[in-house]
């Protein structure tokens, strides 16, 4: 049986320990596509904060790093505190859930209606 590799990123130490912008996950996105491993933990040990746009951000690196066919790596959120755990779990459900259909008001009207409108 062949055993696959995991390697242990530091979140904290390899970005930030608040992690505020999708900006941050990009430099994140490189660190992650220079390893040759198909197993990462994202050790978010030291972590404070993720702010709703970064947790999005670090859903899609995730998504799109574990549905590749050739390249895949399975990324695991490990060691999160609560706050993180939560706004991971929130931004999570949030892409799940379908998004209510808008009603439109489009009303008919003739082109005569118009004309006494604008004189």
């Amino acid at each position: 049986m062949l055993k696959i590799k995991k390697i242990t990123i530091d979140v904290a130490k390899n970005l930030a320990t608040i992690i505020n912008s999708r900006d941050i996950v990009f430099s994140l996105k490189r660190v992650i596509a220079k390893s040759w491993t198909k197993a990462i933990d994202l050790d978010f040990n030291n972590v404070e904060f993720v702010s709703r746009s970064a947790a999005h951000e670090l859903l899609l690196l995730r998504d799109s790093l574990n549905s590749r066919f050739f390249m895949r790596k399975e990324i695991n959120f490990v060691n999160a505190n609560n706050d993180v755990t939560n706004m991971l779990r929130i931004v999570a459900a949030s892409r799940v859930a379908p998004k209510p259909k808008e009603e439109s008001h489009i009303q008919k009207t003739d082109i005569d209606h118009l004309s006494q409108l604008a004189f």
